[in-house]
């Protein structure tokens, strides 16, 4: 029977095998409690208990980065770099106010320097010429009268002096001069002399006047007006000017009035005399003009008019 051999063969071959796998003993995985505990193998992550649901959030979970750790004390923070030491900040009430910082301002180049300004030499009411083919005039307001001048030098220390004065109207009166620098310091000072003659027009007759044109003025139908001016200039090319003018003035009426009673007719011609005093300063502006400032009084001796009578005037004075 040889095919039941055959077939008996693998069977027993199949059985034996069997056999020995059932003999080798099953390793089972022991709990993690009762497992030996090894450093290499790999260890499970830590559980982190979950909020319930009625429980405050924790905010700092939202705000801290993951990973974070603490900075070392101790000798380990000996080795890490030191950052530099901030002061620290001041609070500031809020009742105060804060200190106000002046804006910068941005810084204007100086301009070049240009030609050094030419001496202002042109003088009216003082004593210097204008000199040969030189022209001043001037105009000066004040009280108590305008008046108009002119100047035109002939000669190197002569000139001929012209003007018209009016006492807004009631009385007017031109006038024709000289003018003579006898002394001359330089640019500094000089003194001269000058000689002035008028007529006086008036609105109103002298017997119709009480304290008009004729008390405020000193002025009668004819006039004449020598004196002595001299002139100091101050340090620079367009220093202030100083001036002093003194005259006499003797004053000729062809319409004298007799106010004394039973005194009989009045002569034709009544002179009188007074001293008219000016002081003041001729201001550059520029090289020919000038601004002008004049205070003083006349000194009066006729009974009739004030015994004085101050005198304030401004104008201006330029070169032609």
């Amino acid at each position: 029977m040889p095919s039941v051999r055959f077939l008996l063969v693998p069977l027993a071959l199949t059985l034996g095998h069997a056999t020995a796998w059932a003999q080798v003993p099953v390793g089972r995985t022991p709990p993690p409690e009762k497992r030996p505990w090894d450093p290499s193998a790999p260890q499970p992550a830590e559980q982190v208990p979950a909020p319930s649901r009625n429980d405050s959030p924790d905010d700092t979970s939202w705000t801290s980065f993951p990973g974070a750790t603490t900075a070392p004390t101790g000798p380990d923070a000996a080795t890490l770099p030191r950052l530099p030491e901030v002061p620290p900040l001041v609070p500031v009430p809020d009742d105060e106010e804060p200190v106000p910082v002046a804006p910068s301002t941005p810084r204007i180049p100086e301009p070049p320097p240009g030609p050094p300004p030419v001496p202002n030499r042109v003088s009216l009411l003082g004593a210097r010429s204008v000199g040969p083919g030189g022209v001043a005039v001037g105009l000066s307001l004040g009280f108590p009268v305008v008046s108009a001048r002119a100047a035109l030098g002939v000669l190197p220390r002569v000139d001929v002096l012209a003007g018209f004065d009016t006492l807004y109207g009631m009385m007017n009166e031109p006038r024709l001069g000289l003018r003579w620098t006898a002394l001359d310091g330089g640019p500094r000072w000089s003194l001269g002399l000058v000689m002035e003659g008028s007529h006086a027009f008036f609105l109103r007759s002298a017997s119709m006047e009480d304290r008009g044109a004729r008390y405020l003025s000193g002025r009668r139908n004819w006039n004449l007006m020598p004196g002595i001016v001299g002139t100091f200039q101050l340090r620079g090319a367009r220093a202030m000017r100083l001036f002093a003018d003194v005259r006499y003035h003797v004053a000729l009426d062809t319409e004298p009035i007799q106010r004394t009673p039973l005194g009989g007719l009045p002569p034709d011609l009544v002179s009188s005399g007074s001293v008219p005093v000016r002081l003041g300063a001729e201001v550059p502006l520029s090289e020919k003009t000038s601004y002008s400032v004049s205070l003083g009084g006349d000194f009066r001796s006729r009974p009739e008019d004030a015994t004085f009578m101050p005198v304030v005037s401004i104008g201006i004075v330029t070169g032609l």
